[in-house]
């Protein structure tokens, strides 16, 4: 395969990637609730993806944080690396802050987002977040999991999608002010 093809597949994989974006479908709604879970120590589990959140639950108004995505995906099963030359995968997390979780994943790509990509199949990095609401704050948006299988053979090359939205509860309380003392 000579380097006009290789340009050609990478750009309607990056096409596929940016149409499927404007497009989002909830995976969950594939599922049945009953399979999915949610477990004490805040991580999702069913049939295509495991995730757990690395973030504080109760926060400080007005306080920059950072956290981290740890991610298992069924598309592990095909490949782990992003640096594979047959087999290209990426992750991407779209995330929103928000108050309320009453919003259809189809209207997000109306929304003003912050996006982060993996380091690798297992870590999703995200950072500098701040809330300057009091209260219950959710850390919301969808992770897309993506992959091309056989990039090297354009006339076979399949792309694969995951996409999951999720969410992490946290609560935002005033930083308690330290009492002055007078002497």
């Amino acid at each position: 395969m000579n380097k006009q093809n290789v340009i050609i597949v990478l750009v309607i994989s990056i096409f596929l990637s940016m149409l499927t974006m404007s497009s989002c479908k909830d995976n969950s709604n594939n599922k049945n609730v009953n399979n999915e879970s949610l477990n004490n120590k805040n991580v999702f589990n069913n049939d295509i993806v495991q995730f757990e959140f690395d973030f504080p639950d109760t926060v400080y108004i007005d306080k920059l944080y950072s956290g981290k995505i740890k991610y298992k995906g069924i598309l592990d099963s095909i490949t782990t690396s992003f640096e594979d030359d047959k087999n290209s995968r990426y992750i991407t997390f779209y995330m929103i802050k928000t108050q309320n979780l009453n919003f259809d994943v189809n209207e997000l790509h109306k929304v003003e987002m912050d996006t982060f990509g993996a380091v690798d199949n297992n870590t999703i990095p995200f950072y500098n977040i701040k809330f300057s609401k009091l209260g219950t704050n959710y850390i919301s948006g969808i992770i897309n999991d993506h992959v091309t299988l056989d990039m090297l053979n354009n006339k076979k090359a399949r792309y694969i999608e995951n996409i999951h939205k999720i969410k992490h509860k946290v609560f935002v309380v005033e930083k308690l002010r330290s009492p002055k003392i007078s002497l």
